[in-house]
């Protein structure tokens, strides 16, 4: 392999299994903490601060930047005290706030900081916002003492979309940071099928502003308003920050030459849009309506009237879990889980105009309401409480659903006597990974159901793990269906069982087409690719036990994620860190590399086994929720630390050794 092929290689690598990292990311933001903003990233040099702020639920990134006295937020979620707190804290006030472009995915939290602290807004002129602010024109500056924040217009995702340039004094190559908004994600760029403007126009002006972009200093760093999981574009990894030279090195949109295939690419790769997001453009536009956490729960309804909201075309939102869920609900509720992507999900299936009834203990019912918020659904207009007994009590109709394990599901296979199976995931993560030869129709595509199955049909529905599954259950009673089941625990369970799957990444292995790529067409058959070597759970254990210092763990999933449990003497490396981090060990170093179900640590493993031919690599098979699944509680504690790698010491990308005990976590709730 040259010099030339690899960085060609990784690009497509990359393309091939972006579906598979992303959808590992998508479901790592089911966490605890992914419903309130984290602390992702931060730099920091002579008078000034950057930090980047990571809503998982939303996979929104925004920024404060504080250059002495005086601060700027970027891109705000809407609800801003966190910003507040952390400028008041280093010292600064809130004096700008800048909106790379109205959002589609959220409801901003501009107008409620410039209502709280009487900050100045800023958004491009092309915005015409609706609201006081200062109209930026490309090539417009704010002077921050020694720091100068630069407006670059970057149209593509919208026709006012800016890129935010930052200049420091002590940077070797300014500017050394780009917030990028929607322009340039880490592996991806912004969609431009949004608006009420012809996609292929969008793309064509943002192929011009991924030229302008592609002139930065490589060593720039990328701050996009988005990671893995947002539906603002396809593909985006995991990685919250990257730098211009290594987009332009594997970001597969940054490597199309000819205008047309980017336009041609750009706009048949992306997923479906949330019906909710031409109205958070205009909130955003027009000045979205000050609101604050707390007050009031929506009024508690008795059965008449819940029974009339369904009758005018309301919906029930059932926000406990889905075991709760399938053991009674309210005949017409569906189930959004409140510990997941309750704001996303509720958005891509509710109609944004219609009535909402929420279900729940009246701590879910306050922390559903204003997540909600978030997205600009702004009035429920009443709830219920968690008791199946209330619900009977107040004449509602109550029905439960089955919930079908994967030995139970795979007997009925073998045996020829399965029910229809429906897997509800979308298209790339049923092609990558399935069950078996089963349907698919994504729960975003649920009107599909009544159109497609008979409704006195026997469904079971699958997603990765019964997130998905559980809200295409209410929808398909919504539907008229009456006999349907969900797999419990979803593919998850089924892989954590060792039942067969079929499917590009069925065992495993590295699978490319070179058709698949949008860059010049690479002869994959002609490359060797070694594959890693997975380790199960019980194995890994054992060796530990005996040996404890065999093996070297590395966590490469996000270090907020890591904070909250890992196994004990594992160290945190960023993905962007890991080949170097690998570079400093011995070649027979035994290392086995750990994230959320294996699928993003296998494929980093193979395209680093690419990289460095001598290295083998190990992951753990079904990741740290099969380590969950197949030992037993508290199996972890029992584990001596282990010796951390020689390079995590050195390396400033890697975090201090996870404790020996770590603190009880709940598992993330996935999707």
């Amino acid at each position: 392999m040259n010099k030339h092929s690899l960085p060609r290689l990784v690009v497509v690598v990359a393309w091939l299994l972006a579906p598979l990292a992303a959808q590992d990311a998508e479901r790592d933001t089911h966490t605890d903490t992914a419903s309130t903003p984290q602390v992702s990233h931060e730099a920091k040099g002579q008078g000034w601060l950057l930090r980047q702020y990571q809503l998982g639920c939303l996979s929104h990134l925004s920024y404060l930047l504080v250059v002495g006295d005086r601060a700027v937020v970027v891109d705000p979620q809407r609800d801003v005290e966190h910003y507040e707190a952390d400028a008041k804290a280093l010292g600064a006030r809130i004096t700008d706030v800048w909106l790379t472009h109205p959002h589609a995915d959220f409801v901003a939290g501009h107008t409620e900081l410039a209502h709280r602290t009487g900050a100045t807004i800023a958004v491009s002129a092309l915005a015409k916002a609706g609201f006081a602010h200062r109209a930026l024109q490309d090539g417009d500056r704010l002077q921050l003492g020694p720091v100068t924040l630069e407006a670059w217009l970057t149209p593509g995702h919208t026709p006012n979309a800016m890129t935010f340039l930052v200049h420091v004094p002590d940077a070797e190559q300014n500017p050394a940071f780009a917030l990028t908004g929607d322009t340039l994600f880490v592996g991806s760029i912004g969609r431009p099928d949004l608006l009420d403007v012809p996609p292929a126009e969008l793309a064509a002006q943002s192929f011009a502003s991924v030229q302008r972009l592609k002139t930065l200093p490589d060593s720039t760093v990328v701050m996009p308003a988005h990671g893995a999981g947002s539906l603002c574009g396809a593909h985006l990894s995991p990685d919250t920050t990257s730098t211009i030279g290594r987009e332009k090195a594997t970001n597969p949109y940054l490597q199309i030459a000819s205008r047309a295939s980017f336009v041609a690419n750009i706009i048949s790769h992306q997923p479906v849009a949330p019906q909710y997001f031409g109205f958070n453009v205009e909130l955003n536009r027009k000045g979205p309506p000050l609101v604050e956490r707390g007050g009031a729960l929506p009024p508690l309804l008795d059965g008449a009237a819940v029974q009339k909201v369904l009758a005018d075309g309301g919906w029930i939102v059932d926000l406990r879990e889905q075991t709760a869920y399938a053991a009674a609900h309210v005949e017409g509720a569906i189930n959004v889980a409140l510990r997941g992507r309750l704001d996303t999900w509720t958005g891509i299936v509710v109609p944004f105009a219609a009535a909402v009834v929420l279900v729940g203990d009246d701590a879910a019912i306050a922390e559903g309401t204003f997540r909600l918020r978030r997205i600009g659904y702004d009035h429920q207009v009443g709830r219920l409480g968690a008791e199946p007994a209330s619900w009977r009590a107040a004449g509602l109709a109550v029905r439960s659903s089955k919930l079908i394990t994967p030995q139970q599901l795979h007997a009925a296979m073998l045996q020829g006597k399965e029910p229809l199976i429906i897997d509800v995931r979308t298209a790339d993560e049923y092609a990558d990974l399935r069950l078996g030869d089963v349907g698919n129709i994504p729960v975003t595509d649920h009107e599909r159901f009544a159109k497609v199955l008979g409704k006195d049909a026997s469904v079971v529905t699958v997603c990765n793990s019964a997130y998905r599954s559980s809200m295409a259950i209410g929808l398909l009673e919504r539907h008229g269906f009456h006999d349907v089941a969900s797999l419990d625990g979803g593919l998850d369970a089924w892989l954590a069982a060792g039942l067969p799957t079929i499917g590009r990444q069925a065992t495993g292995a590295v699978v490319a087409a070179a058709a698949s790529a949008p860059t010049p067409a690479l002869a994959m058959a002609s490359i060797k690719l070694a594959l890693p070597e997975p380790i199960d759970a019980a194995m890994l254990r054992k060796v530990l036990l005996d040996q404890p210092t065999a093996y070297q763990l590395i966590d490469v999933r996000p270090a907020w994620q890591f904070a909250e449990w890992t196994l004990p003497g594992a160290v945190n490396v960023p993905a962007d860190a890991l080949a170097a981090h690998l570079a400093a060990l011995p070649a027979d170093a035994r290392i086995v590399l750990l994230d959320r179900d294996g699928s993003h640590a296998f494929a980093l493993a193979g395209a680093l086994m690419a990289q460095q031919p001598q290295r083998l690599l190990r992951v753990l098979h079904g990741g740290l929720i099969a380590f969950h699944r197949e030992l037993p509680p508290g199996a972890e504690a029992t584990l001596p630390v282990t010796a951390a790698p020689a390079a995590a010491a050195a390396s400033t990308n890697a975090t201090n050794p996870a404790p020996t005990k770590p603190a009880a976590k709940k598992r993330s709730a996935g999707c």
